[in-house]
C-alpha cells in the first residue's frame, strides 16, 4: 500500500527543496547536506514590530461621495477618492522575519559565513526519508566506510528542536555548531560546479543578532531586537564525545553520538525570551532525547492515522523527485493514485507541523519562510490565500487545528471594530483583504484591485460557523458567536441603496479581477459584486441558526434576515457564465486564476446539485472559460479548481487537476513553489482530495462523489463529515465497495436538520428505505457498514 514517507538520494540544492520541520512555532527547513549543512529556522511569533494604528482618519468624511461616484459610473474620480482617503497609513502591514539558521559541519571545517554548503568528499549511499505519520527526518549516509546516521524532529509537547548523530565507529564524530542570522541565497558561485555548494549572500544591515556566543555552561545562543521584538534562540549539546566552547561557536570531537537540542521565542509570546528558552533546553536534556522522541511520536502520529488515503503503491521505495518527474513524463502512470495520496498526506503533515492549537495562524509561507522582505510579507491574505490553508482541517480530522485561526480572529475583533468606526462610521468589525500577527484589519497597500476589500474578515468568521457545523460542539458556538456577529453587524451599517431596490457593498471589488468600461479603462472598482453578495447571504443565515441553536433571540436576527433578503442575486450570462459583477462585464483578463465569484459553490454551499443545478452549472461554464483562456497553469488557484469540480460531481476533471497539482508542483517535495513558496496550494489540494471522496455540504452524504477514473481501487478512513460522522470508505473498480459510518455528535442527521440520506454515484445507498431517501436511526457512537449489495448491518 502507499508509503507514507518522502525519500531522497540527494540533498536538496535549493530553500524551496528542503524538508520542512515543524512543531507549529518552531519551524525548521532541513538541505541534508552530509558535510556542511544548514538549517534554516522560523519561530512563529518573530514579526517585524509592533502594532501601528493604520486607521485612515479620513475615509468617513469621503465615503458617502465615493459610492455616489460609483453608481454613477464615474469610476475614474471613485478610483481617485479611494487612492487618496481610503489607504492605510503606513501603507503596509507588519511582516514575518526568519529566526535565523543552525549551521553544522561534519568532519570538516566549514567557512559558513560568506562562502559555500558543501557535502562531504567522498560520502556515499545517500539516503534521506521524512516519515510523515511520525514527524521525524532521518539522514543516512557512508563516508570512510563510516555509516552516519542523523534523525530530527521538533517537539511539539516539549517545544524543542531534536537532532540525533550517531556513527558506527567509535569517535567518528566531529562537528562544528553554529548559529547565524545572514540572509540566505540559494545562488550557487559561477566558478563552483559541485553540488551541495551554495552562496551566502549576507548579512545585511539591520538584519544582524545582537549577540551570538556560549555560556558558560556551554550553550550557545543568538538574540537580537527586530523593532522592538526581542527573540532569543539558544542550543546544547549532550554527547559521549568533547565538548568544546570556543565562545563563538561549539564543537564536537571524537564522538560516536550526541543530541543537540534547540529552542526560540520572542517578546511577542514570552515576558523574558531568554529564561523561557533556556528553561526548555534544561527540560530537554533531562527527559534526554529517546523519551523525547516516544513523546513526540506519541502527539503527532495518532493524529496523523486519524485520516489515511492508501492505495497500492509501485513505487514506494523510488525518491520522490523521480517518482514526481515519471508522473510528469507520463499522465497514465500507474503509480499516481499512489502519489496523489503521498501529497494528501503531505499537505495534513504540513498542518500539522505548521498550525498547532496555541500557535500563530497559518501565514502564506506556513511557518517557513527564509526571506528578511518576504513576498507579500508572508502575512495573512484574506481574500483566499488564509482561508485556504484552513479548508482541510475538518474533514481530514484535524478540527483542533482550527485553533490557531479562531484565535487569530480574536485578536482582529477589536481591531477591526476600530477600523469599521474610524474609517466606515459603523458598528461591528471589518477587515480588508490582509491582516498581521497583531490583527491589523486597516486596508493593505496601495492596490486597487485588493486593497479596499470589505469582506476579508466576514470569510474569516464563517469558519467559526463551518467548525459548529462539522462538531455541534455548542459550548464552542457560545464562545465565538459573538464574533460571528460582530461580523455581520457592520454589513447592515455598511451596506447601501444601489438605486434599484437592492443593498450592496460601496465600493467594493470582486478580489483580484477588473473589468473594462466602454471606454476601454479599466478597474475593479464596483458594487455589490457576487462573491460579497454569497459570502453575506452565508454570514447572514449562519448568525441567524447560531441565534437559534444558542436560544439567545438574538434581535439582530430579524435584521439580518432582511438585510439578506435584498442582496442581489446570483445572475448567468450570455455565454452561460455566472456574472462577476452585478452587470455582465467584459473582463480585462478573461484567464484569470481568481474565481472570487465561484465561491457559492465552493467553499460556500449556496450554489449546489440538489437546490440550484442551473447555478452549478453556470458556475461550471465559469471556470471553463477561465481555462480556454489561459488559467489552471498552478498553485493555489489550481487548487481551488480540484475543489469546484469536485462540487460539479466531475471525477476526470478533479483527477486531471489533482495530477497537475502534484507534477507541476515546482518543487521535488511537493511543496507549491514553483515561484514563490506559498502552503495555500498544498493544503487546498488536500481538501480538494477529500472532497472528491466525500460530501456532505447539500445535507446528503455523498460517497465518491467525483472519484477520478484512474483511481480505481483504495480506500480512505477517516474523513469527517458534517454533523461530527465519521466516513471510512473502500473502493474497487472505479465504484463503491463498502463504506463504514459512525454517527457524529448529531446522530445521523444532516447538516441540515434533515434525516441523513448517504449517496454514492448519484444512486442511495441501501440501509433503511424510506420515501425520498435513506435514514439511519442511530445514535451517536454507533456504526453502520453500507455495501451496494447488502444494505445495512449493524455493528
Amino acid at each position: 500500500m502507499t508509503s507514507f514517507k518522502l525519500i531522497y538520494d540527494r540533498a536538496a540544492e535549493t530553500w524551496n527543496n528542503a524538508i520542512p520541520l515543524g512543531n507549529g512555532r518552531l519551524g525548521a527547513m532541513v538541505y541534508g547536506n552530509t558535510g556542511g549543512d544548514r538549517i534554516q529556522l522560523n519561530e512563529d511569533s518573530l514579526w517585524y514590530g509592533a502594532f501601528v494604528d493604520r486607521n485612515n482618519r479620513a475615509a468617513r468624511g469621503k465615503l458617502e461621495e465615493t459610492r455616489k461616484l460609483v453608481l454613477e459610473g464615474k469610476i475614474r474620480e471613485a478610483e481617485t477618492r479611494i487612492i487618496q482617503y481610503f489607504t492605510g497609513a503606513p501603507y503596509s502591514q507588519r511582516h514575518y522575519e526568519p529566526l535565523g539558521e543552525l549551521d553544522i559541519s561534519l568532519n570538516q571545517h566549514t567557512p559558513f559565513t560568506g562562502s559555500w554548503f558543501p557535502n562531504s568528499a567522498g560520502a556515499g549511499q545517500y539516503r534521506a526519508e521524512l516519515d510523515l505519520m511520525t514527524g521525524i527526518h532521518t539522514i543516512r549516509h557512508v563516508q570512510d566506510g563510516v555509516k552516519y546516521i542523523r534523525e530530527m524532529f521538533i517537539s511539539y509537547p516539549a517545544q524543542v528542536l531534536c537532532l540525533k548523530l550517531s556513527a558506527s565507529v567509535t569517535g567518528a564524530i566531529n562537528l562544528d555548531v553554529r548559529l547565524d542570522r545572514g540572509v540566505i541565497s540559494d545562488e550557487k558561485h559561477p566558478d563552483e560546479r559541485r553540488p551541495g555548494y551554495f552562496m551566502r549572500s549576507g548579512p545585511w544591515p539591520g538584519f544582524e543578532a545582537d549577540e551570538c556566543h556560549t555560556l558558560e555552561d556551554g550553550i550557545l545562543f543568538m538574540k537580537g531586537n527586530v523593532a522592538g521584538v526581542r527573540f532569543y534562540t539558544a542550543l546544547r549539546i549532550e554527547s559521549d564525545g568533547t565538548i568544546g566552547n570556543p565562545y563563538s561557536m561549539l564543537f564536537v570531537q571524537g564522538a560516536s553520538e550526541l543530541c543537540l537540542y534547540l529552542a526560540a521565542a520572542t517578546s511577542n509570546r514570552e515576558e523574558d525570551p531568554e529564561k523561557a528558552v533556556l528553561n526548555i533546553l534544561e527540560k530537554a536534556a533531562a527527559r534526554g532525547y529517546e523519551k523525547l522522541r516516544e513523546e513526540h511520536i506519541a502527539d503527532f502520529e495518532p493524529k496523523m492515522r486519524r485520516c489515511v488515503l492508501e492505495f497500492q503503491d509501485p513505487d514506494a521505495d523510488i525518491p520522490t523527485d523521480l517518482r514526481i518527474e515519471k508522473g510528469k513524463a507520463n499522465p497514465a502512470d500507474s503509480g499516481l493514485p499512489a502519489l496523489a495520496a503521498l501529497y494528501f498526506t503531505f499537505g495534513r503533515y504540513l498542518l500539522m507541523s505548521g498550525g498547532r492549537e496555541n500557535s500563530a495562524a497559518l501565514n502564506l509561507q506556513g511557518i517557513w519562510n527564509k526571506d528578511f522582505i518576504p513576498s507579500w510579507d508572508s502575512k495573512y491574505t484574506i481574500n483566499i490565500n488564509t482561508q485556504m490553508n484552513y479548508w482541510p482541517v475538518e474533514t481530514t480530522g484535524l478540527p483542533e487545528l482550527h485553533e490557531s485561526l479562531f484565535n487569530l480572529i480574536a485578536v482582529m475583533l477589536d481591531k477591526g471594530r476600530d477600523t469599521a468606526r474610524i474609517m466606515y462610521g459603523c458598528r461591528g468589525a471589518v477587515c480588508h483583504h490582509n491582516t498581521d500577527f497583531y490583527g491589523d484589519c486597516a486596508p493593505q497597500d496601495i492596490y486597487l484591485a485588493a486593497t479596499l476589500w470589505p469582506s476579508g474578515g466576514a470569510w474569516l468568521a464563517l469558519h467559526i460557523w463551518e467548525h459548529y457545523r462539522f462538531t455541534l460542539d455548542k459550548e464552542f458556538l457560545w464562545k465565538w458567536y459573538p464574533a460571528l456577529r460582530e461580523f455581520a453587524l457592520f454589513f447592515l451599517d455598511f451596506l447601501s441603496d444601489d438605486g434599484n431596490g437592492s443593498l450592496v457593498t460601496n465600493p467594493s471589488l470582486s478580489p483580484e479581477n477588473r473589468y473594462v468600461l466602454d471606454d476601454g479603462f479599466d478597474t475593479p472598482v464596483c458594487a455589490g459584486p457576487a462573491m460579497d453578495n454569497q459570502i453575506l447571504r452565508a454570514l447572514f443565515a449562519a448568525c441567524i441558526e447560531a441565534d437559534a441553536v444558542l436560544e439567545l433571540k438574538d434581535p439582530l436576527s430579524a435584521e439580518f434576515a432582511a438585510a439578506s433578503a435584498k442582496l442581489p442575486q446570483n445572475r448567468i450570462g450570455s455565454q452561460g457564465q455566472l456574472l462577476e459583477w452585478l452587470n455582465e462585464e467584459k473582463e480585462m483578463m478573461p484567464g484569470m486564476p481568481h474565481i472570487s465569484h465561484l465561491w457559492g459553490a465552493y467553499p460556500g454551499d449556496e450554489i449546489n446539485w440538489r437546490d440550484t443545478p442551473d447555478l452549478l452549472k453556470a458556475v461550471q461554464r465559469s471556470l471553463m472559460l477561465r481555462l480556454e483562456n489561459g488559467a489552471g497553469g498552478g498553485g493555489w488557484p489550481l487548487a481551488w479548481y480540484i475543489c469546484e469540480a469536485a462540487r460539479f460531481g466531475d471525477g476526470k476533471l478533479s483527477g486531471l487537476f489533482i495530477d497537475r497539482m502534484i507534477t507541476h508542483s515546482g518543487t521535488r517535495n511537493f511543496l507549491n513553489g514553483s515561484r514563490v513558496f506559498q502552503i495555500d496550494g498544498n493544503l487546498g489540494a488536500a481538501a480538494g482530495i477529500a472532497e472528491v471522496l466525500l460530501q456532505s455540504h447539500t445535507g446528503i452524504l455523498e460517497l465518491l462523489p467525483a472519484l477520478p477514473p484512474s483511481w480505481k481501487e483504495g480506500r480512505i478512513c477517516g474523513l469527517r463529515a458534517r454533523g461530527g460522522h465519521r466516513v471510512d470508505i473502500r473502493w474497487s473498480n472505479g465504484g463503491l465497495k463498502e463504506a463504514a459510518i459512525t454517527a457524529g455528535p448529531g446522530a445521523f442527521i444532516g447538516c441540515r436538520g434533515d434525516p441523513l440520506t448517504v449517496v454514492s454515484e448519484g444512486k442511495p445507498v441501501p440501509v433503511e428505505a424510506i420515501p425520498g431517501g435513506f435514514r439511519f436511526p442511530a445514535k451517536p457512537g454507533q456504526k453502520y457498514l453500507l455495501t451496494p449489495r447488502l444494505g445495512n448491518v449493524y455493528k
